[in-house]
């Protein structure tokens, strides 16, 4: 038997692009289902369809076609009967697949029916390919698009049935489900998802500008969003080599891919009318320079071949014919390499101009984002202090009432307690919170034995002694609404402390 085994030297890659592939193949854009209740009484659900959407990647692509017909027909389901068995055959046979990696994504369209009635679905959608080059009728699929159905596995099919109140229809609610295939149908095939089909890129063609534009600006909104969480400055000086690396990318992408758009505006944005003819003025002006190069190069030479001929001319009347010869080959030698230096001289010359002209413009760019980053910081500065100042009113405004209230506390409690026992409080009322005064004024007053035995509510306080103790008497029933929070808070602590 034949045996092939590995050795231990390493592989040798092929380095493929993406867009290397077989050139029999075809690209094509599926529109595989819609969201919502469809015509088949089943119902899917945005979440659910997101779910399915992972087993789409690698997918066959299949269909039954007829070649009487000249068009697909249906799943191909056949139905034979054999030794009294009944039995289920598949004629579908594979033209392709889903791309394993595959874009898949959700997008609304507007359905019209044969009444003219519109009707907005979100199909999910993807990307495949089809084997066009090996199979003629497929093209007709690429060329004129054709109906599309999925086929799930029925293992797998999770769901379940319910009724739909508003319509009275039943709905087989499907929960999870695996694509087994998506099956091509004939032109006069309905499918279940009126508007699912296989036909050539459309939507996706328009991908990759949309995805540039939109990393483009999502990279200048997370550039501002950095610069101004680190302060500006500081952040300009971290990242400045890769903003100037990411901006040079981003420069000569531009450069790569603007063609037709004549009238879009640049980074400084001037439109690209102007922009064409400052570069057709530059290019102009660059020649000029050139052709003065060139002419004044010219009439150096001419004035170094005259003299060179005054001088040969001397020499030849003193020469031989044999050393006219020679001289004249030596001669034809001299100017070709006479020639080749001017012309090394004038490209060199012309370079020069060109790595001048690119400097200038870099120091330009540069400057430019140097200054717009200096804008920004200012704007920022200018926002930061408007804050601080707001939040130093806010701030002083809240102190004011939370004094007075602390204020109006201790005058309270003057009426029972003695200057003495109120100093604490006043000399330290801003280091204090309410609560804090509050709690130390109530624990004063049980500790000098402040008693509210029975005193009514017109009753009116007495002072005596160092040595009498202060009275000011509520009942326990009298406590209410309008009793005095202070007193409230004394009885509160009182309480406590038993």
């Amino acid at each position: 038997m034949h045996q092939s085994v590995a050795t231990i030297q390493s592989p040798e890659f092929i380095n493929l692009q993406p867009l290397d592939m077989n050139p029999l193949m075809s690209k094509c854009e599926i529109k595989v289902l819609y969201v919502g209740q469809n015509r088949n009484h089943s119902f899917i659900t945005k979440e659910v369809a997101t779910d399915m959407a992972k087993t789409l990647r690698g997918a066959p692509i299949v269909g039954y076609y007829k070649d009487e017909k000249e068009d697909f027909r249906d799943h191909g389901d056949k139905v034979i009967i054999e030794d009294g068995e009944i039995k289920f055959e598949c004629q579908t046979k594979p033209y392709g697949f889903v791309s394993p990696d595959a874009k898949v994504w959700f997008k609304e369209f507007e359905d019209t029916d044969e009444f003219g009635n519109v009707e907005t679905r979100e199909y999910l959608m993807t990307t495949g390919y089809l084997w066009t080059g090996q199979y003629e009728e497929v093209q007709k699929v690429v060329d004129n698009g054709r109906p599309q159905s999925m086929e799930l596995d029925s293992e797998t099919l999770d769901g379940h049935w319910a009724e739909d109140k508003n319509s009275g229809i039943d709905f087989f609610i499907i929960n999870d489900a695996i694509f087994s295939k998506l099956c091509i149908l004939g032109d006069d095939v309905e499918p279940c998802f009126e508007g699912s089909s296989v036909t050539a890129p459309q939507v996706s063609s328009s991908f990759t500008a949309v995805d540039d534009s939109f990393k483009n600006t999502l990279f200048s909104m997370l550039e501002e969003l950095k610069f101004a969480l680190k302060g500006g400055t500081e952040m300009s000086k971290v990242d400045e080599k890769t903003t100037d690396t990411q901006f040079a990318k981003d420069e000569e992408e531009k450069k790569n891919t603007s063609t037709d758009e004549s009238k879009e505006v640049d980074t400084q944005g001037k439109p690209e009318e102007e922009k064409d003819t400052e570069e057709k003025k530059a290019n102009e002006e660059k020649k000029e320079d050139e052709e003065e190069k060139k002419t004044s190069t010219k009439h150096a030479k001419k004035e170094d071949e005259e003299e060179k001929k005054e001088d040969e001319d001397e020499e030849k009347k003193f020469a031989s014919d044999d050393d006219e010869e020679e001289y004249a080959a030596k001669e034809d030698e001299e100017e070709k390499t006479e020639e080749d230096e001017d012309k090394k001289a004038v490209e060199k010359s012309a370079k020069a101009d060109d790595e001048k002209e690119e400097k200038s413009d870099d120091s330009e760019e540069k400057k430019d984002d140097e200054e717009d980053k200096e804008k920004k910081f200012a704007l920022l500065e200018e926002e930061v202090s408007r804050l601080q100042k707001e939040n130093e009113a806010l701030l002083e405004f809240k102190h004011k009432v939370e004094r007075k209230e602390k204020e109006a506390l201790i005058e309270q409690f003057s009426v029972i307690l003695a200057e003495e026992d109120l100093k604490d409080v006043k000399e330290n009322i801003d280091k204090y919170s309410y609560s804090e005064i509050e709690s130390k004024l109530s624990v004063t007053c049980v500790r000098k034995k402040v008693s509210f035995d029975s005193l009514k509510e017109d009753s009116t306080s007495t002072t005596g002694t160092e040595d009498d103790v202060i009275s000011y008497t509520i009942t326990d029933g009298d406590v209410s609404s309008s009793t005095p929070g202070w007193v409230k808070s004394v009885r509160r602590t009182q309480a406590e402390n038993k």
